[in-house]
């Protein structure tokens, strides 16, 4: 018995900073909000075939109706900037939304 709780408690020790590194990655990451100029279902294929290559890019969403694409990246390996420019490369334009941004078009 002895010996299954030394090895449960060296079990738990291990698996503590495994743990505290998936916390970690989750705090490193952003989302950012894009509107383009997508305007069919060859667009979307296009961005959500490439725009994940682009590193540290771990999500990526594109809404038709809204011609939105939604961006989700590890922010210490990426940036708003370089995320538009990537989506600018594949030949769209692609404006970043702000909260200030949205605010306005509901008025």
């Amino acid at each position: 018995m002895k010996t299954f709780q030394k090895f449960f408690i060296v079990a738990v020790l291990a698996a503590f900073p495994l743990v505290l590194s998936a916390q970690n990655k989750d705090n490193n990451t952003e989302t950012v909000k894009y509107v383009t100029s997508i305007s069919c279902s060859n667009c979307v294929n296009n961005i959500m075939t490439n725009l994940p290559q682009e590193k540290g890019v771990k999500d990526v969403k594109c809404d038709l109706a809204t011609k939105e694409v939604t961006v989700t990246y590890q922010k210490n390996k990426n940036n708003p900037a370089d995320l538009k420019k990537a989506i600018e490369k594949l030949g769209y334009t692609a404006k970043q939304e702000t909260a200030e941004n949205t605010v306005r078009d509901k008025k």
